[in-house]
């Protein structure tokens, strides 16, 4: 009864962020067969002429017409960030996450072993996964039914499980290192990081001569391989990738009982090293501010760590490698982009990749930095309400040290964490730009810079104000990945259908790439909109705060 009490539980605890999380992408799908049903049957014919290598590469087809065309989009790109996201931050939490939280004191107390807690555990995050799965599968096939197409020898079910198998296996990385260390951001950290890289070498290996077959080695490449939505499911790479799940659910079963559990997750050492230089001390009090607020922006920044580190070093990297690669390609990849149809190349901002600053926008600035920078900052963003969750408000606030003050700090830890996401993005561009000769604008190259670290900075501030009025991470972060691929969607298919151009304007996408900046340089008023939208989000956040009644 106790086992089963706690599944139920657990799944109360977890069900809604998924839900917002597969609304967003409901909505999304909708947005999507709107533009591409507006354009008909011109965007097929356009589509027919790309490359039957980057066709089957990522899994793209339209031999369903624009449903499949739609289908394709959703489910090898967005639909399985979002899923994955979403079993990424249950296996994170399963067991670290009561941890940190200081619960995990109270669930052995009862008469109950670790095994049977941790599969109480690992049950609800099968489950919320599955039901996702499930709903997004029903969320498509009504965006295909609303605007009257078919789904006739469209299979949904069988593409949506291979992102499921692949969700899986990515969940199950952050609940064996997130189990094995005691650190709910190690455990979310490594498996995004293991993500991106998986998304990275999926797109990119397929292109360079001699390297196509190493894309096997990356996850994201069973997603579309086999073309499941003509093919339907091929099921010896999703059992392999269930089987290795699987194994890897067992070595957190292994790693929860050779270790010791703690109440509370600890800092570690070297971080407390560095921060204890009395240099480094200086400079972040005037950040952090005095009394019991002193240590908020710090403490704010030094949780989110291993996502800083992940992201932010993962977009340094691949910015300062993209020049080089640019260079090995640029014979062809020019001629190889100018054969997609407009309705691909929107979603890239229409970047001349024949440039490096084309191929920068196209390859790093449209689609992977933001999903960097977003990750950073949303995460940061949550962290108010993550006060909230667990008690450690009451701690703070036994000091001197008034809400404002505290969200204020919060905040800041938010925009500091973006900025660093947006400076190690351009410092890897001109690392390249020097290293490789590839003559960039070096002011173009700050702009770019400048204007990711904004965007991040308005989606951490919309998950900062979603905490601040609710008190409830899981709603924090599903607002802020809700506007963010929303938004993303919306800019993106407006260079598709001009109807919804007015609808643009209303997405921080919009004043972050519409006119690429590493192209064509900054328009003055883009970074004041995103900064001035940061501080209204931030101000009515704190005001919330301020005004309700917190949980802890």
């Amino acid at each position: 009864m106790l086992l089963q009490t706690l599944y139920l539980k657990s799944l109360r605890d977890r069900w809604l962020g998924a839900v917002i999380g597969v609304l967003a992408l409901t909505a999304t799908a909708l947005m999507s067969m709107w533009a591409y049903a507006g354009v008909g049957d011109s965007v097929i014919s356009l589509f027919d002429q790309m490359p039957d290598f980057y066709r089957t590469t990522i899994g793209l087809s339209s031999s369903g017409g624009v449903t499949t065309l739609m289908m394709s989009m959703m489910l090898n790109f967005l639909g399985p960030f979002v899923i994955a996201g979403i079993a990424i931050s249950l296996g994170a939490a399963a067991i670290a996450g009561e941890e940190r939280t200081g619960t995990l004191d109270i669930l052995t107390t009862v008469p109950r072993s670790r095994r049977r807690l941790l599969w109480s555990k690992t049950a609800a995050m099968i489950t919320v996964l599955i039901g996702a799965s499930l709903l997004s599968w029903a969320g498509y096939a009504l965006s295909v039914i609303v605007f009257g197409e078919s789904l006739a020898g469209v299979d949904v079910g069988a593409a949506t499980i291979h992102v499921l198998a692949v969700a899986l296996l990515f969940g199950a990385i952050a609940l064996a290192v997130s189990t094995g260390t005691g650190q709910q951001a190690l455990g979310s950290g490594a498996a995004a990081g293991v993500l991106v890289v998986s998304f990275l070498l999926s797109g990119i290996l397929p292109l360079i001569s001699g390297w196509e077959d190493w894309a096997r080695i990356s996850p994201w490449y069973y997603i579309g391989h086999g073309q499941p939505l003509d093919n339907g499911v091929q099921w010896a790479p999703v059992l392999v990738i269930t089987v290795i799940a699987i194994a890897l659910i067992g070595v957190a079963f292994v790693a929860l009982d050779a270790r010791d559990l703690r109440s509370g997750e600890a800092r570690l050492p070297i971080l407390e090293r560095i921060t204890s230089d009395p240099r480094v001390a200086r400079a972040l009090v005037m950040l952090r501010g005095r009394s019991g607020a002193r240590g908020v922006v710090g403490l704010t920044l030094a949780e989110g760590r291993a996502a800083l580190i992940v992201a932010g070093g993962g977009i340094f990297v691949m910015c300062a490698v993209m020049g080089f690669l640019f260079l090995a390609m640029s014979d062809f990849v020019g001629q190889f982009a100018a054969s997609f149809p407009d309705s691909i190349m929107a979603l890239v901002g229409f970047a001349d990749y024949s440039t490096p600053e084309g191929w920068y926008s196209g390859e790093v600035l449209s689609i992977v930095a933001p999903v960097a920078v977003a990750v950073v900052a949303i995460g940061r963003g949550t962290s108010l309400a993550v006060e909230e969750r667990t008690r450690r408000a009451s701690l703070i606030f036994g000091n001197p040290v008034s809400r404002a003050a505290v969200g204020w700090r919060k905040l800041a830890a938010t925009v500091l964490a973006s900025f660093a996401v947006g400076a190690l993005a351009g410092a890897g561009m001109a690392l390249s730009n020097l290293f490789a000769g590839l003559g960039m604008s070096w002011g173009n190259i700050a702009a770019a810079a400048l204007l990711l670290a904004l965007l991040g900075a308005t989606l951490g501030a919309v998950a900062f104000l979603a905490g601040a009025l609710t008190g409830d991470p899981a709603i924090a972060n599903a607002a802020g990945t809700g506007v963010a691929v929303v938004g993303w969607a919306i800019a993106s298919f407006a260079g598709i259908n001009a109807a919804l151009e007015p609808w643009a304007r209303l997405s921080p996408f919009f004043y972050y790439s519409s006119h690429l900046p590493l192209e064509n340089g900054l328009i003055w008023w883009h970074p004041l909109v995103l900064a001035g939208t940061t501080a209204a989000l931030g101000a009515l956040g704190v005001w919330a705060y301020t005004r309700r009644d917190l949980k802890g």
